[in-house]
């Protein structure tokens, strides 16, 4: 009962996302330039051999694979820039305390998983399906330690010294968040509320996956599975099968376990996990008659192996979904490929149509009469060829015998139309040659120019990245805050500032915590960065009123260690030391004060401070 239950779910979003699998499918061929040549190479070997001249390819022009890439790359630059990746806020002093904690700790998080990879098919995902989707999980991963102990052997007992004998024992490597890819061909929202939103107003969401049944038993060993040995063979659905494209140009699989063939399959199981709002008396399960987030596992659409409470504290389904490119209402959206992929179909058409054009002029078409001209000469297709004419037509005039046609190239202005229709696809995509980092042509151009026309795209592209921001990053950057504050049980050792190690215990992460929406700004070049600061440094030296107000060697290690990369700074500093015991004396900053009134002066204007304790 519980089994039809979830996959009659499954079936109706299925049914719902799979109207978008042709359009898609469509947006993969794009990208890749792909052309069905079936056997070319083969094809070029045969004319070669013939002696004939190779036939001319088609071109796809990859106009969207540039796009799509210089959008992602900027988007990557944007949102990885900078550390920590996910910054935080307070509403209150008691947060404000632990915000910094909590940052670095979520930067932790990001470093063990990897989580830049994560995020650039994220974002491409969401500019070539208009759609990306990661899912959120909290993971502990246990491992064989080695550690070392002095040995108890009789040559240690009898005074070997520096003996040690290393042991194994099973540890707790890892403990935090662990955000992975959802294939969108393979994620199955609930369709009666926008995906964007399904996190937290979806009723269910499932996703499908290709898992081994080694992982699987392991699984169950640790108790997170059951029934996995009583799984029916079989693969469950696969209408979704074969309708990516994205293998097109390996040949490989679409997506890896989904081929499934050979006899190694049946050791290869289809897993649709999701999570589902219910009533779980009403299904048996227990007898909460309240609503309740469960998760379930369905393994190769047959049998349920998993099904447990989600008491997750941020109360969500566990996925974070953009749609970048959202009309708005619908349940699903468009993307930029359905923008500029019939531009790139005409620039393509453009080149190739030009092509075809300029080796039909080159074919050199001949009027011949063949009564007076051997024609195997004619049809010799070797170069610096000699035609000879028959002996009855010696004398006759050679233009009577044989006349080239006129060919004139009609595709002449091709390539300019070309570039009008690259203009057009810029302006929708809000991509120029600056973002490309390619220096625009039309003759010289000031500074101010090029930095007019950089600002004017990416503010567009800023404001693309908010959109994601608010859809996805801080959905993100949200369960894993709530995720840290309900399962970390353990003290953690943060680096700080300064290279300091503190230890966190778990309290010093709690708190009610902001998700400040990204402004949309690329991160700020250090280098540039480092310039402003030495101005200011040099202004605070300078005046003794900022040494004053200012912790001057402070100011400047951080400007060393931040932005310069300058490490271990703080092994090269004098400690003050008493110099009648022969050590070194830190100098004293000289004063330009004489007198009392001079102090009395200094105190008033702000210039002195008295000292802790100090009389004045």
């Amino acid at each position: 009962f519980v089994l039809e239950y979830l996959n009659r779910r499954i079936k109706v979003a299925e049914d719902e996302i799979s109207k978008n699998y042709d359009r898609w499918s469509f947006s993969e061929r794009r990208h890749q330039a792909y052309l069905n040549l079936p056997k070319y190479e083969q094809m070029l070997k045969d004319m070669n051999d013939s002696g004939k001249p190779p036939a001319p390819a088609i071109i796809v022009f990859p106009y969207q694979y540039a796009v799509t890439s210089t959008i992602v790359t900027y988007l990557t630059r944007i949102f990885c820039g900078r550390s920590p990746i996910f910054s935080l806020g307070a509403n209150n002093a008691w947060t404000a305390q632990n915000v910094r904690h909590m940052e670095i700790l979520l930067q932790s998080h990001v470093e063990h998983m990897r989580l830049v990879r994560t995020l650039f098919q994220y974002l491409l995902d969401g500019e070539m399906y208009g759609l990306g989707v990661t899912r959120i999980n909290w993971i502990e991963e246990w491992g064989n330690a080695p550690s070392w102990k002095p040995t108890t052997s009789l040559e240690g007992i009898l005074g070997a010294k520096g003996k040690f004998q290393r042991t194994n024992e099973v540890r707790r490597k890892y403990q935090g968040n662990h955000v992975i890819n959802v294939d969108p061909f393979m994620f199955f929202p609930d369709p009666n509320v926008s995906i964007s939103q399904c996190a937290e107003k979806g009723e269910f969401v499932f996703w499908r996956d290709f898992v081994g049944k080694h992982i699987l038993l392991r699984e169950q060993e640790m108790g997170g599975l059951k029934y996995i040995d009583n799984v029916p063979e079989g693969t469950g659905s696969q209408r979704w099968q074969n309708l990516s494209s994205r293998n097109l140009l390996t040949q490989g699989s679409s997506h890896a376990g989904s081929e499934r063939t050979g006899n190694h399959s049946k050791n290869v199981y289809m897993l649709d996990q999701g999570t589902v709002e219910i009533i779980p008396s009403e299904l048996g399960l227990s007898e909460g008659k309240s609503v309740e987030k469960w998760l379930f596992t369905v393994a190769n659409g047959k049998q349920i192996i998993q099904a447990v409470p989600l008491n997750m504290d941020h109360g969500k389904h566990p996925i974070a979904a953009i749609e970048p490119y959202t009309m708005g209402y619908g349940f699903s959206q468009p993307a930029l490929s359905d923008y500029i992929g019939p531009i790139q179909d005409i620039i393509s058409w453009f080149v190739d149509s030009h092509i075809y054009n300029v080796r039909t002029a080159l074919n050199n078409m001949w009027i011949v009469d063949p009564s007076k001209i051997e024609m195997q000469d004619v049809l010799n297709p070797k170069p610096g060829k000699v035609i000879r004419l028959k002996p009855s037509a010696v004398g006759t005039d050679i233009r009577t015998v044989m006349q080239q046609l006129p060919v004139s190239d009609v595709t002449a202005r091709h390539i300019g139309d070309m570039d009008a229709f690259i203009r057009i696809g810029d302006t929708v995509s809000a991509v120029n040659e600056n973002l490309r980092g390619l220096q625009e042509t039309g003759g010289r151009k000031t500074a101010t120019e090029i930095r007019v026309s950089g600002d004017s795209a990416a503010s567009r592209l800023a404001a693309h990245a908010q959109l994601i921001s608010s859809q996805g990053m801080n959905e993100m950057a949200q369960q894993m805050v709530l995720n840290i504050q309900q399962f970390q049980d353990e003290e953690v050792y943060l680096q700080v500032s300064g290279g300091e190690w503190n230890s966190v215990t778990p309290d010093g992460l709690s708190g009610d915590y902001l998700f400040p929406v990204h402004d949309g700004s690329l991160p700020i070049d250090k280098v540039a960065q480092l310039e402003v600061w030495k101005e200011i440094f040099t202004a605070m030296l300078q005046d003794q009123e900022l040494r004053v107000s200012y912790n001057v060697p402070q100011v400047f290690e951080w400007m060393a260690q931040d932005l310069g990369g300058a490490a271990n700074l703080r092994n090269f500093r004098r400690q003050p030391t008493n110099a009648a015991s022969g050590g070194s004396v830190v100098p004293q900053v000289p004063m330009d004060v004489q007198g009392p009134q001079q102090i009395q002066q200094g105190l008033q204007n702000g210039q002195l401070m008295p000292m802790n304790g100090a009389a004045v």
